[in-house]
């Protein structure tokens, strides 16, 4: 009885994840917990292995339904990210219990090349967005009705960009203006150009906004595509490799070495070395194996899928994501990456307020447009007291000293001093920050190089030496005990 049961429910899961996934996927989990409960209480506990067919076959029909309505896309790809995990959580399991080196090994094998694949994913979107806002701009600057240039350049194409193009010419025709429209037809647009592109609109400074972005897109598409001395996964990969061998090496063939010393001589021991690669292997591996092995999961498990997540979700500059908002702050507060931070909110905020003054707008109407800008959360808090001050009466120069928004805004706001010229100090302000930018960003690059070159070479030295001074000095050893 129990068995028909578990077949028919089985069968109405199936066909409510083919015609409800959302309701499925709520109902399925509370429907499967409770037929096991009722499995162990029945005296059957061999239908409990069963009972996991059901959320199997319900998730097998929604991955096999077609949907036309957007809404359905969400349970699909719920279902998908739920056997993508599964997948890797059995291959991590098989191989903690049957093959654990090689399991391991082929398991880092395929998440450096899912990173890689990342990784090109994006940077042919960062490509895709600089191609869309270069077309955008190339039309605005030959003055052509710009629903009917994209339309142009979108004929006679399929591809992804046609596509696109397609669907921001269809809500230019309906009256939305063209941030609305890359919303809604570019929805994986980077916030930081849509924000500044919205920005732009208020003040009718458009065209400057997208030569802008366009500059900073292509740049950015083209650092991506330069190949790197040093890949940022190279460290991670190298040091788990090396961990995985030394383990191996620790758990299989020290032993057999200690073994030779004392059937050599009682008096003999290890190397320095050798014994401190022993003690650090005993630590991380079997003192704090249980951790370590954990956070290997949860990294894959979580924190990969997570920060995929983060890294192709467009940001939202008015309404910022609880993790954006996490991750701005922690930056923020790094010592490094806060001068990172703050100087690429000044490169963007000053460019706008160049803008916004050149058109006759007022400050804290320029400011209060800054504040539309996809900047760090946390700079953007000292922009929101600068216009509280602004507004209140307070002078310009002093409020933005006040602020914390450094001397050089200030002095550009500052009448006694620069009394007509702010304009023109704002422009050779931006030059500035994004010229000084540009220059920390490679002269970090240049150093972190070598350095990690060299970090990771003394590393796989000192492995390397651990590991073959016992056998030279037990040859030696040996070699003094042969009578001529």
């Amino acid at each position: 009885m129990i068995f028909l049961t578990l077949t028919a429910a089985m069968a109405f899961f199936a066909f409510l994840g083919y015609k409800r996934p959302g309701l499925a996927l709520i109902i399925s989990p509370i429907a499967v917990v409770s037929l096991v409960v009722v499995s162990i209480l029945s005296d059957y506990p061999k239908a409990v292995i069963m009972t996991p067919f059901i959320f199997i076959a319900m998730l097998i029909a929604i991955l096999m339904a077609k949907y036309e309505p957007d809404s359905a896309l969400l349970p699909k790809r719920i279902a998908k990210g739920i056997f993508i995990c599964s997948g890797v959580l059995i291959v991590t399991v098989v191989g903690f219990v049957f093959l654990l080196p090689g399991a391991i090994i082929v398991l880092i094998i395929f998440i450096a090349f899912a990173g890689f694949i990342i990784n090109y994913a994006g940077t042919s979107r960062y490509a895709t967005a600089a191609y869309i806002v270069s077309t955008i701009g190339s039309s605005m600057r030959q003055n052509l009705p710009l629903a009917m240039a994209l339309e142009s350049a979108a004929s006679g194409r399929s591809d992804g960009r046609a596509r696109i193009l397609r669907r921001i010419h269809k809500w230019l025709v309906q009256g939305y203006s063209l941030s609305e429209s890359i919303k809604r037809g570019y929805p994986k647009c980077p916030g930081r150009a849509v924000a500044m592109i919205s920005a732009a609109e208020r003040v009718c400074q458009l065209p400057f906004a997208i030569a802008s972005i366009e500059a900073d897109m292509v740049a950015k598409a083209d650092e991506k595509k330069r190949i790197k001395t040093v890949h940022p996964s190279y460290p991670v990969i190298l040091i788990v490799a090396m961990f995985l061998i030394v383990l191996a090496l620790m758990t299989f063939v020290s032993p057999q070495l200690i073994m030779v010393l004392r059937e050599i001589s009682e008096g003999l021991s290890l190397p320095p070395a050798t014994r401190i690669l022993m003690r650090m292997t005993q630590f991380i591996a079997y003192d704090f194996g249980w951790l370590i092995w954990g956070v290997f999961l949860v990294t894959v498990l979580v924190i990969w899928p997570v920060s995929i997540r983060i890294r192709f979700r467009p940001r939202r500059p008015d309404k910022p994501y609880l993790l954006s908002r996490i991750f701005d702050s922690i930056k923020w507060h790094l010592p490094i990456l806060h001068w990172f931070e703050n100087n690429y909110s000044m490169v963007q905020v000053v460019g706008l307020l160049r803008l916004s003054l050149n058109t006759g707008c007022t400050v804290n109407g320029a400011i209060s447009n800054a504040l539309g800008l996809d900047v760090n959360n946390c700079f953007k808090k000292k922009l929101r007291k600068w216009l509280t001050r602004v507004e209140r009466g307070d002078n310009i120069s002093d409020s933005a000293k006040e602020s914390k928004l450094g001397s050089t805004l200030a002095w550009a706001f500052d009448d006694k001093v620069n009394e007509g010229n702010t304009l023109a100090i704002l422009e050779t302000l931006e030059s500035f920050y994004r010229s000084n930018y540009s220059y920390r960003v490679n002269l970090a690059r240049f150093i972190m190089g070598p350095c990690i070159t060299i970090i990771m070479g003394a590393a796989v030295g000192f492995v390397v030496y651990a590991i073959y001074s016992p056998m030279v000095f037990i040859i030696e050893h040996l070699s003094g005990m042969v009578m001529p």
